[in-house]
């Protein structure tokens, strides 16, 4: 039998990362416009420019010269890093802009912010393919289900410190999008049930789904790190979570959650829920969410969509 390792609890959490719903875009830094001259810059760059597949694939950052959008990476970066770790990247024209040329303008970003990540593919297409997470191995963002709080990636040693998302269609009904501060639910428990906080330092399987990753018995075990740590993966505050990947994790391992576990678990979800802390918004087409992916918990709600125009969003996670 492996032994779960417990961890200890953070001494202090930044005080930028503790916001809550009702304080998150009173600062100008979390949402931030693109600025008209980063659109001519950018408009001008890409005239006549042949945009496909290849391009963004072999696209490195620097290889074209875009006016402002260096400094518009610069702000990004700093507010996930030592801000909010929230941006909601607003007027990139969604109508004015072809698709390839929106791509390439979120890639640009996000090249000059850090290394893009490819297990996924680079620039990952999140639509629904009809199917369900319950019931095959596919990500929770290939439906058109709520996907609950979670942070991004299953796999112990995948880690992407950001993590992007492209509105290029929003779906006709629902589908909006939520994000939290791990920080602010951190704190709350710290004061409320440092018992239960310290629950959510131990190890917890999770189940293998990332790519990259074989899944193999011993893979399975291995695969296991706490909730909430400092240091293993951040010198800061991280925050790994998704329940579903957790209680299949422990039932594929044969090793039952304990019930102070599910209690734990059970806190969390309704604290990360809650309307006090959790931001609802809709993305409008050409829009950027950027959150930091150690201190953030993001979701989105279930959606209908038209057929003739389904709900199309582009994620991309970035190693800094």
């Amino acid at each position: 039998m492996i032994s779960l390792k417990q961890h200890r609890i953070a001494s202090d959490v930044p005080g930028s990362f503790v916001w809550d719903s009702g304080t998150l875009w009173t600062r100008p830094t979390s949402r931030i416009r693109v600025r008209d001259e980063t659109v001519d810059g950018f408009r001008q760059v890409t005239a006549g420019l042949t945009i496909d597949e290849k391009f963004l694939t072999e696209y490195s950052d620097g290889d074209l010269s875009i006016p402002g959008l260096r400094r518009l990476a610069r702000e990004i970066r700093q507010e996930l890093q030592d801000g909010s770790g929230v941006v909601w990247l607003q007027d990139c024209p969604g109508t004015e802009f072809t698709v390839p040329q929106l791509k390439f303008f979120y890639l640009a970003i996000g090249t000059a912010m850090g290394q893009t990540m490819g297990n996924y593919g680079r620039l990952y297409d999140v639509r629904d393919s009809g199917g369900s997470y319950r019931t095959e191995r596919i990500p929770v963002s290939q439906t058109r289900a709520a996907t609950g709080f979670h942070t991004d990636s299953s796999a112990r040693h995948t880690m992407p410190d950001i993590v992007a998302l492209l509105c290029l269609q929003p779906a006709e009904s629902g589908g909006e999008s939520l994000v939290v501060s791990s920080a602010t639910i951190h704190e709350e428990l710290r004061r409320t049930n440092k018992p239960l906080l310290n629950c959510l330092y131990r190890e917890f399987i999770r189940d293998i789904v990332t790519p990259g990753t074989r899944k193999t018995r011993d893979a399975l075990l291995a695969n296991r790190f706490p909730v909430f740590s400092q240091g293993l993966y951040s010198p800061k505050l991280s925050f790994r979570y998704m329940r579903y990947w957790i209680e299949r994790g422990h039932q594929e391992a044969k090793m039952d959650l304990t019930q102070t576990d599910r209690d734990a678990l059970d806190v969390l979800d309704d604290l990360l829920a809650s309307p006090e802390f959790a931001v609802r918004f809709k993305l409008k087409a050409g829009d950027h969410l950027w959150v930091n992916n150690h201190i953030v918990a993001h979701n989105r709600t279930e959606y209908e969509e038209a057929p003739e125009q389904p709900r199309h969003f582009v994620r991309m996670w970035i190693s800094t």
